[in-house]
């Protein structure tokens, strides 16, 4: 990319719609799947929040069917949250068949993580599309596995105020597996970028670059 070119800004995870032609954002949905998006991208998934055993598979159904459109990029976000009222039994049969649901679109997860990094990257072990670990704000021992899995990770407003362990955290993702969002706060991933460029260090057409190249590999068809 060079100054006369147009800086895009890949907002990887959102539940916003944007209308910034500057802005690549992917909105994401844990239901209504039969109703139009307010993005040109999306995601969805079952979020482990909202689970409900008695209505999954109806779910699911209405899921598989939403994700083989077009303008759905992702699958997810899914994934498993030690904090969450669903049933664990629950939660991990619904991320399994999310899992394979991405294995047969050949679209790319998005994960939910709570205290649950190490049964996360159990199931992704038969995951065979990219992997992306969304609203990243824990310390670098926490992270390490998912780097070292050659996952991506997702940071968001959490980089706005850092405190130091997701400061070392933040600097010690490989370019090449990082992404940025804004997940449901509101923020400005233009805001973002800038204090990430600072973060690290390095200019913001920078890591521009880097954040495009990085979707290309992974949203690539």
């Amino acid at each position: 990319m060079n100054d006369a070119c147009a800086r895009m800004f890949v907002d990887v995870h959102t539940h916003s719609a944007s209308r910034d032609p500057d802005v690549l954002a992917i909105e994401n949905r844990h239901s209504g799947f039969g109703t139009p998006a307010g993005s040109r991208y999306v995601s969805a998934g079952l979020h482990p929040w909202y689970i409900r055993r008695e209505t999954f598979s109806d779910d699911f159904d209405q899921l598989s069917v939403y994700a083989a459109r077009p303008e759905v990029l992702a699958v997810g976000e899914c994934g498993l949250d030690k904090l969450a009222t669903t049933d664990w039994d629950m939660q991990c049969r619904a991320f399994e068949r999310q899992i394979g649901l991405a294995g047969e679109l050949r679209k790319p997860l998005v994960i939910h993580c709570v205290k649950a990094f190490q049964e996360c990257l159990g199931f992704l072990r038969e995951a065979r599309v990219p992997v992306i670990f969304h609203g990243i704000n824990n310390r670098l021992a926490v992270i390490r596995p998912v780097i070292e899995a050659g996952h991506f990770l997702s940071f968001g407003k959490a980089l706005l105020h850092p405190n130091a362990a997701i400061l070392e955290a933040f600097r010690a993702v490989p370019p090449d597996q990082l992404f940025l969002e804004t997940d449901d706060t509101g923020a400005d991933i233009r805001e973002i970028y800038k204090t990430a460029s600072l973060l690290r260090n390095i200019p913001e057409k920078e890591i521009a670059l880097q954040l495009e190249l990085n979707f290309d590999k992974v949203f690539k068809k």
